[in-house]
């Protein structure tokens, strides 16, 4: 199998760790590491002595036979650069989230569609072996007619200057939450406050709602005293939590339920009954796989394959869309109806 010639562009906090898969992949040359930091780049040439190292992403483009480029940029630069290489051939692959607004992300796909190259963006969770197994039992419909989904990214730090915290850890989650249910989101709304930095929330609170009164509410906090990272989903027949900080036991499916007995139906407010149901506790035993080197080999595979990625730039862009109303929330304090 011929190997893909790729570049990484970043080596900051998560391009390292895009730099060790790539360079153990036997699917791929990672032939440039670019960064704008002198000591990034010294770094690079101590791990990677035949990879070529660069502060100008553009040597990349001149080289026709460089195939793909991974970009791990802070987001306002993504729309450039991903702009540049696509139209100078190359696939692309974005870290989240794929723009920092929803027009430059249209344009990104647009493209990527003209050019016929792939462009996937770092949705890492949809390679989660715990997210994987959750999109098995909700296709299946084990938790019986979706009530809502509880998300919470709590954390000290880190604290970004780049972005607030909605832009920061909202993609992972709405990213799976688009993976999760295909209803269409109706509304939303945001608050938040900047404690920090002015105009730059580190704390926000939002609530998502789809058709078939679906309620999704998420907490984003770079202010919290523990690192907090789950996921809550309720059903009418049981409910599932997953606790991604968890080493074990990641996933916990619940025998429990809430219902309004039938012969109650109708009647005045205080005469109805509601039926609490409290069974048992299923763990499923989950594979152990790193998600980020799933990821990467299959955007390769995505390339050999000639085959649409699942975190493909329009599935980017419809996390934009929702971050960006979300945001528009945030700024007008007011329900944002989409």
């Amino acid at each position: 199998m011929k190997k893909i010639k790729v570049g990484l562009i970043g080596f900051g906090y998560w391009g390292p760790n895009i730099a060790r898969i790539l360079n153990d992949s036997i699917k791929v040359d990672l032939i440039y590491c670019v960064d704008i930091l002198d000591s990034s780049l010294n770094l690079i040439k101590q791990q990677y002595p035949s990879v070529k190292t660069t502060k100008n992403y553009t040597d990349l483009i001149k080289d026709k036979s460089l195939e793909a480029v991974f970009i791990v940029t802070p987001t306002k630069t993504h729309f450039q650069i991903a702009k540049e290489f696509l139209l100078a051939n190359k696939h692309v692959f974005v870290e989240k989230p794929l723009t920092y607004d929803v027009k430059s992300a249209k344009n990104l796909v647009l493209i990527a569609n003209k050019k016929n190259k792939k462009l996937a963006v770092g949705h890492i969770f949809l390679f989660n072996p715990a997210v994987k197994y959750i999109k098995k039992i909700l296709d299946k419909k084990e938790l019986g007619t979706l009530r809502y989904f509880h998300f919470q990214r709590r954390n000290l730090g880190p604290v970004r200057k780049d972005v607030n915290v909605l832009w920061d850890l909202a993609p992972h989650d709405i990213s799976m939450l688009l993976y999760f249910i295909k209803e269409k989101p109706l509304s939303v709304f945001a608050t938040g406050q900047s404690f920090l930095q002015t105009s730059i929330e580190d704390v926000v609170y939002a609530t998502i709602t789809f058709e078939n009164k679906i309620m999704a509410n998420l907490i984003y906090s770079w202010l919290d005293p523990i690192k907090i990272r789950d996921i809550t989903i309720v059903g009418n027949k049981k409910m599932l939590l997953f606790n991604d900080v968890n080493v074990s036991d990641k996933i916990k499916i619940f025998d429990k339920n809430a219902k309004i007995i039938e012969e109650t139906k109708g009647v005045p407010f205080g005469d109805y009954q509601v039926a609490l149901h409290t069974g048992g506790v299923y763990i499923p035993a989950l594979k152990t796989t790193e998600p980020l080197n799933e990821e990467i080999n299959y955007f390769i595979d995505c390339i050999n394959n000639n085959s649409q990625p699942i975190n493909n730039g329009i599935n980017g862009l419809k996390v934009v869309q929702l971050i960006q109303s979300l945001q528009n929330s945030l700024e007008k304090k007011a329900i944002e109806y989409l």
